[in-house]
């Protein structure tokens, strides 16, 4: 991709040219960080699109999706447990 100029406007705010955009999946979620002088982007998923697809899956199979839910709490419920066990 080649470079291009962008416009800032007196808020600070700069228009990502769309290109650029669907090139690096950047949508209504973005990490920015500052790094060795440059701006950096990072795509990121909506949090409620990351829980509802943990919760349910395309498979549809509910009943499954929350058994392997209650196991994976269960689980760290336990290591906690054992954690406060060790520190006692």
């Amino acid at each position: 991709m080649e470079e291009q100029l962008v416009r800032m406007d007196e808020k600070g705010r700069v228009l990502i040219p769309a290109e650029i955009r669907r090139s690096l999946g950047l949508k209504g979620l973005v990490r920015m960080r500052v790094e060795g002088g440059r701006v950096i982007l990072e795509a990121m998923r909506n949090p409620l699109e990351e829980l509802t697809s943990l919760v349910v899956d395309k498979s549809g199979d509910v009943e499954r999706n929350i058994m392997g839910l209650r196991e994976g709490a269960e689980k760290a419920l336990e290591a906690l447990i054992h954690e406060d066990a060790d520190r006692a």
